[in-house]
């Protein structure tokens, strides 16, 4: 602990904006969008940032698409897509300086804090899901999970199933730092903030949250070429699954399928608003404009990444998004395959997180959750900037 606290203490320049970075993802949204204003305006003063915007690749289709959602929110008054719009071309701005100025072992120090904090804003959960247990008459240990994201513990998150959603990643998270980290001490470390993490998520509420585990970390595993631990998480993996099949109590509200039955409502009047509105939609999280104007089922956003896209951006939107995830970025994440395969597993499992869990939900749309993720998605650069750095050494 005393060397992590060093190497922290020795960070300079955009190295320790990116610490204070992570710090802020646990504090409001207001917080996080100050604070990448400021890191982006001191950039910009020591005219870092239009070099580093010039070397970010598909910068004409991604600003090209957040440009699109910027015009449509504000032709269409739609709010929260416009703020939604703007905090997507922040991250983006953002990732810019990141890929250029970041050093990987600032990334795995930024993991390592955010599993630190994940243990407060635990802590805080726990204080929340007394509050809200006091409040409807339950006793703390009967641990009763309500049905409403609102009144399920949220931490710092808004509600109940975007901290799930930083849930599930720190827990991953944890999963890649286990294998990079040999050491016993930090290991246990890791296996006993990633359980408390898992029961926390079980408080949430969120069961498409769950979903994911399955597929990611065994699939990560192997990549990696972890090839025991690989097998043990399958071992694990059935015998939870066949745990809940026999005990399916164990999983909070995993009976209730009302609000399954909302998801197909939801579905279907998203289905109206993209009939009406098919070439560019109506900006970001439009479903919250659709179900006041076709009379369908009030929620602030489509609960399916899928329909939510084609929904909220249209098909033009929908076009920019897939060539610069296509042309660029998973180049990008392939290139690392075979020169760093634990980080390639860590980069597809993220996309298999955010693909599962969009299934059901929509999370990706706030501050916290997509630079997490985004930030994971574009550390390729990061690595590969030191490869070459060693190789011009050698040479």
């Amino acid at each position: 602990m005393k060397e992590w606290i060093l190497e922290l203490r020795s960070l300079r320049g955009y190295d320790a904006l990116f610490i204070g970075l992570i710090v802020s993802l646990f504090c409001t949204q207001i917080i996080t969008a100050a604070y990448l204003l400021i890191v982006l305006g001191v950039a910009l003063y020591k005219k870092e940032l239009i070099p580093a915007l010039r070397k970010q690749p598909g910068a004409l289709w991604i600003y090209a698409f957040i440009g699109l959602q910027v015009v449509v929110s504000a032709f269409e008054q739609n709010i929260v897509g416009l703020v939604n719009a703007l905090g997507m071309g922040l991250v983006m701005l953002w990732l810019a300086l990141y890929r250029e100025k970041i050093h990987p072992k600032t990334l795995t120090l930024g993991i390592d804090l955010m599993l630190v904090l994940s243990i407060l804003a635990g802590i805080y959960a726990l204080v929340q899901f007394q509050e809200f247990s006091q409040a409807k008459g339950y006793s703390f240990w009967e641990f009763h999970i309500q049905n409403s994201p609102k009144r399920r513990i949220m931490a710092t998150f808004d509600n109940a199933n975007l901290y799930a959603t930083m849930l599930e990643m720190w827990i991953f998270l944890g999963v890649y730092r286990f294998t990079q980290n040999k050491k016993i001490s930090y290991r246990l470390f890791v296996v006993l903030v990633s359980f408390f993490n898992f029961g926390l998520l079980l408080l949430t509420g969120c069961r498409t949250a769950l979903l994911p585990f399955v597929i990611v970390i065994p699939l990560f595993l192997w990549l990696a070429k972890e090839k025991g631990w690989f097998w043990l998480s399958v071992l694990v993996m059935g015998a939870g699954i066949l745990f809940v099949c026999l005990n399916p109590s164990m999983i909070p509200r995993i009976t209730d399928m009302s609000t399954l039955e909302s998801r197909f409502k939801i579905w279907r009047c998203a289905w109206i608003g993209f009939c009406a509105y098919p070439l560019f939609g109506l900006g970001p999280q439009s479903y919250g404009m659709y179900y006041r104007m076709f009379d369908g089922h009030k929620a602030p956003h489509c609960h399916n990444i899928y329909i939510d896209a084609f929904a909220s951006y249209g098909i033009l939107g929908v076009v920019l998004l897939v060539i610069y995830a296509f042309r660029y970025l998973l180049p990008e994440i392939f290139s690392v395959r075979k020169t760093n395969p634990r980080l390639f597993g860590l980069m597809v499992g993220m996309i298999g997180i955010f693909l599962i869990h969009g299934l059901l939900d929509v999370t990706m749309n706030v501050l916290a959750t997509s630079l997490v993720f985004l930030m994971i998605l574009n550390s390729a650069p990061l690595y590969k900037r030191i490869e070459n750095s060693s190789k011009n050494m050698i040479s």
